[in-house]
């Protein structure tokens, strides 16, 4: 009880004298006898019977009024307020039980409500006529409840208590109405006015209130008094309550509907909702927000949970129901928790899956977000929550759920769930993490699921981002890449969708970086911490000061996380000027830049030279206004004559870099190439500054002097060491194009040969520093002439002093005859020529002038001409011989290595080299001897060997693939070179761009250039987006090559294996056609592709991949939709594949379409048939003879690679019916495998040796494809399943028995287990189903599973006896396994009065042909419980017969306790149970 207290007024009370009189007109003689009367006033024995009821009434008042003025006289109170004088016998009780009925909107009482109640029943059991008093109370009553009695409201609200004798008063919640119902005899009349009185009030066509000065509705008021009935009253109550509420008003409805939870009893709760039910028709009614908070305090039958489950799932996808509702709805489902049985919960996850599937289906399809409610997300999981905690079973279904779904089951909402998971509960913490990592692995879920928790859920993902946040720290540290990656992005999101946790998720990065366990780790944080300070320049910069710690660790970093971390710290410290620079990192930098730049540690030194760079290049981008500068004819002549600025501090630091390590060649080589890479680096204009203009100037012509001082010669070719040199190469000729060229520039040369031979003193001359060097002056060039180059074109086809005797067509015996020096000299020097080819055909591919066009194409025919000279050179070169180093990174030392003898010997002439150098080229010419020209083997498979270390070529290379015709000629005519790409020259680009697109993609590049920095690598984003007018054309290559392969194809009937189809010019073809496979394949591989920022440029490239006719049409159309178009134009290549690594690079490319299509959501794909079309692709490419290049049959380890993933792809999707089919056709002809060399007829790929790929994959599909039905809720014929698996299993059964391979048993022992396992956990049902309704279909099934059993004895017992550790070591799990299936068959039987039928046997030891297997036996007292020595030999027991003597099941045991004992005979029968 509630009391209210408060102090009595401290104003000074009048002195009374007890012993005078009150002045009161009229009561002046009554006054005396008050205390007199007041004793005897509550009983009636002073008044006659005779009177008159009304007179008796007066008499009975004026005793009470004269009582009560007594009382207040000596209380001091006020009597005028007590005037009133009660208007019948219902007020007079209430005024003679000490009920003050006129002081403000409450009833005062003079006492607590128990002496109330008391006086009441003394009034009335001491008084006469007891039941006429009644009746006429009753009847006062009534009056006193009319809906326009001043006393209804008073009645049924709280009363206010002031007690005599206490010093405060106090407000009680309980009314008077109460009171009257406490008494037993006053309790039904009461009951039926108030149920009269509600009925009344609910039927009236307006809302009825009080008359307090705070009127209050009356049916809320006069319903509350029915609580205190609810169980002796329950029938009356719920049947005058039905009545009333089909009359009553809407408003009335919601008022008894409000009160249902106190006014009914809970055995009438299921009643009063099928009354709602019947009232509303319509679901948006029938869950008004009052409803739905009284059905969900109601205790109902699971039948009525039932129905409104239906309902609640009817209104929540009907899409009219609001998000503040749907909350509460959810609540109302839990309550089925309180039942907590399986099928209930099991109901109530796949209902809330439907609701919130469907509203995420159409919030997707809308493409607009749900309503932004963050208090109703927080109810509605909220509750939730208190549902995972309150019942156990509740999570663990949710847990089993989340992990057993489908992809395309998983979306953004079980992730949610999944994190409060973790959060009622974290010892589940590492298994949940587990479910995300597999789901990850596989490709389920991907980076874009945070894209829909965000717009659908993030309230609540920010309420437990924490939880979120230290699951992605640890699959940071996860060595798989796809998981890795997943963290890394979903880091970048969420920095961009909660500022609130900006600082957490840098803290938590700058911690991976200093984790010196994992290099991966390391460089993965780094990088992300710069991708973020790349888009969010801003944020990262308001915590600059947490940077500076990684300082401190910069000297642990490997060269390639020091240029990352030096990158990210520079631009910090230095950011575009529009931001404020950390001038505390500034400093730091500077510091740790000079202190390393001086250092003797070569490492140290250069990650110098690295953060040397990076400083360069931020110090220098200030360069914000967007105006093209011509600075074309702008000279700068020093330094000084720079203005002051961070231009000119980038200077500074460039003339200090080069005079620490102006001593050592390697160090000016890796300082011009990091610098040329930076510069040559694109950024967003929007948000990175281009760099000073006037920097540019001045360092654009310093390196081009040095390069032009150092390099180019005019001065004749002589011979050095014994080798003749000569000017060769030049392809700068006077034409109409370059008529105003001094010829003096025409007739210079690169002095590669004499810089081989005769090194100069200064470093800045070293050969090693040619390319870099021009790779600065190209990347400073292109920044100051805006991408033009025509200020050094000469350098392109300028001639290159080189040895003379390479154009011999008798070169190989002129290099036989060399000294291993000079051999090592001569590849040393076209190696750099080599190297100095690349770099400038790298440089000037993208320059669009024809002639220097032409110039271009006509250097890349003679680099692949020098390459392809060059091999056989090796062959013949000293073993110790290793390349010249391209990159300076990481040290390359000479190592000898082992190699074989020269091909041939130095027997035709003995060359002494004579003093001054006089030998010339023609006295070798004349020693030797004709020599039979060798034309060298190429290798279509791998374009460069492992000597073969070439400076790759820049991104750049791809235009020449750019509006350039193609021919199919193979060499090119001589009018032809220059002006069209051949085979050679298609075969060359195309390896480059896949090597290029796979380090990009994979992350997979040669381990030799892993620290060197790539612009593909750097930026691959920006490589891909360059690649799509590059793909356009070789596109148009691709339909040329099929068409010339189909043409052949025709022309050989499609044999296969005709020896027209190895030729060199088609096998070219060939190759070209499988690179334009391969580069599709990985370039719709890329990982950003669901990243909705990419998806403009993925839309791009799907439509453009077809005629430009059809465009228009093509641009209409969906990702999903064109994604499958283009799906079905790559199919039509399948015809024109003649390899089978080509043919794998065709699945592949036609998978990743399909994920690219899938990811973008569409409900409305064909996406069931086009898997099909990619595994009937996989059924055909498996089906064919595949042969190699040289055009023997294609096997070895890397053709079982490809062989097993078309089977993976062949298998997934793959139905029971077409698993039955192939397990037929394989069983009639598999027994072919056991003659040697020979191969099945349906898959000519498989021989005995091969054939556990295709087994393995039958295995696998038979347990998936059980698993995927198991998951699926569905009703029917449960046995069915298990029938048409056994008999599946039995398929692989007998391909096992006919092809003895020692993999097949393992794998098929393995699988075989899992079923089991699987029949324990879900079959069993199946079987209890089945055994009294068809007892000899139970019988054939465990007579068909029993063939299984009994081989895995078999193979248990055989392995055992010929020590085969692989197979033991299932023993003890299997033998667990099947046990349990015994007992539980067992127990199955005897449930079902059928325990007679079962009965134990004795099972012979026998191996897989059937003989006996003789070993020793033990007693059970005295045999070692031993799982590594099962199955022994005391310990199987056979047949579990099932009716008349039919076995069912054979199974292996665990041993009896004690030790073995050898002594014991031996036998070849199991003991029994």
């Amino acid at each position: 009880m509630y009391r209210k207290y408060k102090k009595r007024p401290q104003k000074a009370l009048n002195t009374i004298d007890e012993n005078t009189t009150i002045k009161v007109p009229r009561l002046a003689d009554t006054t005396a006898d008050v205390s007199a009367e007041s004793t005897c006033s509550g009983s009636e024995e002073n008044i006659p019977a005779s009177q008159e009821h009304t007179q008796r009434f007066l008499s009975q008042h004026s005793v009470i009024l004269a009582a009560t003025l007594g009382r207040t006289q000596s209380t001091g109170r006020n009597i005028l307020s007590l005037s009133r004088q009660p208007n019948n016998f219902f007020e007079l009780v209430l005024i003679r039980a000490g009920v003050q009925l006129d002081q403000g909107d409450n009833l005062v009482l003079a006492c607590d409500h128990v002496s109330i109640v008391a006086k009441l029943r003394d009034i009335f059991m001491s008084a006469s006529s007891y039941t006429d008093k009644v009746e006429t109370f009753k009847t006062g009553l009534s009056a006193a409840m009319a809906p326009k009695s001043k006393l209804v409201q008073k009645l049924l609200t709280g009363c206010t208590v002031d007690a005599s004798g206490e010093e405060q008063i106090y407000q009680s919640q309980n009314s008077m109405f109460m009171n009257f119902l406490m008494i037993d005899f006053l309790r039904d009349p009461c009951v039926e006015v108030l149920l009269s009185k509600i009925e009344e009030v609910a039927t009236a066509d307006r809302v009825l209130t009080g008359k307090a000065a705070i009127p209050l509705p009356l049916l809320p008021l006069m319903l509350a008094q029915l609580r205190y009935l609810t169980a002796s009253h329950k029938q009356q109550i719920y049947s005058r309550i039905e009545g009333i509420f089909h009359r009553a008003t809407d408003a009335a409805k919601l008022d008894i509907i409000a009160s249902a939870e106190l006014i009914l009893d809970a055995s009438m709760h299921d009643e009063f909702v099928e009354l709602l039910i019947v009232n509303y028709s319509s679901t948006e009614d029938l869950f008004h927000m009052t409803t739905v908070h009284t059905l969900s305090n109601l205790s109902l039958s699971e039948s009525t949970q039932e129905k409104l489950r239906l309902r609640i799932l009817e209104y929540a996808t009907s899409g009219e129901c609001p998000d503040t509702t749907l909350a509460h709805l959810i609540r109302l489902m839990l309550n089925i928790l309180k039942l907590d049985t399986d099928d209930s919960v099991r109901d109530l996850v796949i209902k809330l899956r439907e609701i919130f599937n469907w509203r995420h289906t159409v919030h997707r399809d809308d493409s607009s977000a749900p309503v932004d409610n963050k208090k109703s997300q927080l109810e509605l999981f909220g509750f939730l929550e208190l549902g995972l905690i309150r019942s156990k079973k509740f999570y663990q279904t949710w847990q089993r759920t989340a992990a057993s779904l489908p992809a395309e089951g998983f979306t953004s909402f079980e992730l949610i769930v999944l994190l409060l998971l973790i959060h009622v509960n974290e010892d589940n913490s590492l298994y949940i993490e587990n479910i995300l990592r597999r789901r990850i692995k596989l490709e389920h879920i991907t980076v874009s699921i945070l894209e829909e928790v965000k717009l659908h859920y993030k309230h609540i993902l920010e309420q437990h981002i924490s939880t979120l946040m230290h699951i992605l720290h640890d699959f940071m540290r996860e060595k798989n890449r796809t998981v890795s990656d997943f963290a890394k992005s979903s880091y970048s999101i969420l920095f961009k969708i909660f500022n609130s946790i900006q600082k957490n998720i840098l803290k938590k990065l700058l911690e991976l970086t200093c984790d010196k366990s994992s290099p991966h780790l390391t460089t993965m944080a780094l990088e992300l911490l710069r991708e973020l300070q790349c888009k969010s320049a801003k944020d990262v910069q308001n915590c600059a000061t947490l940077l500076i710690p990684m300082l401190d660790r910069i000297n642990d970093l490997t060269l390639t996380q020091t240029r990352v971390a030096m990158d990210l710290l520079c631009h910090v410290a230095f950011p575009d000027p529009k931001l404020t620079g950390c001038l505390q990192l500034q400093e730091q930098v500077d510091m740790v830049v000079k202190k390393q730049l001086i250092n003797s540690t070569d490492n140290i030194k250069k990650q110098g030279i690295i953060g040397c760079v990076q400083l360069i290049d931020a110090l220098a981008r200030i360069q914000i206004d967007d105006v093209e500068i011509d600075d074309s004819f702008t000279s700068v002549e020093n330094v000084d004559s720079l203005p002051d600025g961070r231009g000119k501090l980038a200077a500074n630091l460039i003339t200090r870099t080069e005079a620490s390590i102006g001593s050592s060649a390697e160090s000016l080589a890796l300082f011009y190439e990091e610098l040329a890479t930076v510069l040559s680096q694109r950024h967003d204009v929007t948000s990175v500054c281009g760099p000073d203009h006037q920097f540019i100037a001045w360092a654009c012509e310093l390196i081009t002097f040095r390069f032009q001082n150092s390099f180019v010669t005019e001065d004749l070719a002589e011979t050095v060491k014994g080798i003749k040199l000569e000017y060769q190469l030049n392809i700068n000729e006077l034409d109409d194009t370059n008529v105003h060229t001094d010829t003096e520039v025409l007739s210079i040369g690169i002095n590669i040969s004499k810089l081989v031979l005769l090194p100069k003193a200064k470093a800045c001359d070293s050969i090693y520093v040619l390319a870099p060097l021009f790779n600065c002056v190209r990347a400073l060039n292109n920044h100051r002439h805006h991408y033009s180059l025509e200020q050094i074109n000469a350098l392109l086809g300028c001639a290159i002093v080189l040895p003379a005797f390479f154009e011999d067509d008798n070169y190989l015996a002129i290099f036989d005859n060399f000294r291993d020096e000079q051999q090592i000299d001569i590849l040393s020097i076209y190696f750099h020529t080599v190297n100095w080819m690349r770099v400038t055909i790298s440089a000037f591919a993208a320059q669009r002038d024809a002639a220097t066009r032409r110039r271009v194409l006509t250097r890349l025919g003679e680099l692949i001409r020098i390459e392809q000279r060059i091999k056989p050179l090796l062959v013949r070169a000293p073993p110790d011989f290793v390349a010249p180093p391209y990159q300076f990174l990481t040290n390359a030392k000479v190592q000898k290595r082992p190699g074989a003898p020269k091909a041939s010997a130095k027997a035709n002439a003995t060359v002494v080299e004579p003093d001054a150098n006089q030998t010339t080229m023609t006295d070798f010419s004349i020693k030797v001897g004709p020599c039979k020209t060798v034309k060298p083997k190429i290798d279509f498979e791998q374009m460069y060997g492992p000597r073969e270390k070439y400076r790759p070529m820049e991104v750049g290379i791809i235009m020449l693939l750019v509006e350039q015709k193609f021919v199919l000629s193979y060499p090119l005519e001589k009018e032809q070179v220059g002006e069209f790409l051949g085979l050679l020259e298609l075969r060359f680009l195309l390896e480059d761009m896949v090597l290029k697109l796979e380090a990009a993609v994979n992350g997979q590049q040669d381990s030799s250039d892993t620290d060197s920095l790539r612009l593909h690598l750097a930026k691959p984003e920006d490589f891909i987006c360059d690649l799509l007018p590059c793909l356009l054309e070789v596109n148009n290559h691709l339909r040329t090559l099929a068409e010339a392969i189909d043409t052949q194809l025709v022309k050989v009937n499609h044999v296969y294996s005709n020896l027209d189809l190895f030729k060199e010019q088609f096998n070219y073809i060939r190759t070209c056609f499988g690179l334009c496979i391969r580069l599709f394949a990985l370039y719709f591989a890329w990982s950003e592709w669901m990243d909705k920022s990419q998806a403009e440029l993925l839309h791009k490239s799907l439509y453009q991949l077809h005629p430009k006719e059809q465009w228009p049409v093509l641009k209409k159309k969906s990702i999903p939709r064109l994604a499958t178009v283009t799906f079905e134009y790559f199919l039509k290549y399948e015809k024109s594949v003649l390899n089978l690594s080509t043919a794998v690079q065709l699945h592949r490319l036609l998978c990743c379409l399909l994920k690219v299509g899938s990811a973008r959501f569409d409900i409305s794909q064909p996406s069931f048939q086009h898997a099909q079309d990619s595994r009937a692709l996989c059924d055909k490419l498996l089906r064919r003879k595949w042969f190699h290049h040289s055009g023997t049959v294609d096997k070895g380890a890397q053709c079982n690679t490809y062989l097993d993933e078309l089977v993976k792809g062949f298998f997934k999707n793959s139905t029971p019916e077409h698993q039955s089919k192939l397990l037929g056709e394989l069983v009639e002809e598999c027994a072919i495998l056991n003659t040697k060399d020979k191969a099945l007829n349906s898959f000519p790929n498989f021989k005995k040796a091969n054939f556990p790929l295709l087994f393995r994959g039958l295995c696998e599909v038979l347990i998936h494809s059980l698993s995927a039905h198991l998951s699926v809720d569905k009703k029917g014929d449960h046995l069915q399943l298990w029938e048409s698996t056994v008999d599946l299993l039995n398929g692989l059964l007998r391909i096992v028995q006919l092809v003895e391979q020692p993999r097949n048993f393992g794998l098929f022992l393995k699988h075989s287990q899992i079923f089991l396992k699987l029949l324990l956990q879900q079959g069993m049902s199946a079987l209890e189903s089945i055994v009294r309704q068809d007892p000899e279909r139970l019988t054939k099934f465990l007579h068909e599973l029993q063939k299984v059993t009994r081989f895995l004895h078999q193979l248990c017992c055989h392995s055992k006896f010929i020590k085969n550790t692989a197979i033991i070591s299932y023993i003890p799990t299997l033998r667990e396994t099947i046990e349990t299936l015994v007992f539980r068959v067992k127990a199955l039987l005897a449930a079902n009065n059928c325990h007679s039928a079962f009965h134990m046997g004795n099972m012979i030891n026998r191996d897989l042909h059937g003989d006996s297997i003789i070993t020793p036996v033990s007693s059970f007292a005295g045999e070692e419980d031993s799982d590594e020595e099962l199955p022994a030999d005391d310990t199987s027991v056979d047949e579990t017969v099932l009716g008349e003597n039919i076995t069912a099941i054979s199974v292996s045991t665990r041993p009896s306790d004690g030790s073995r004992r050898s002594s014991k005979s031996s036998t070849s029968r199991s003991k029994c149970f």
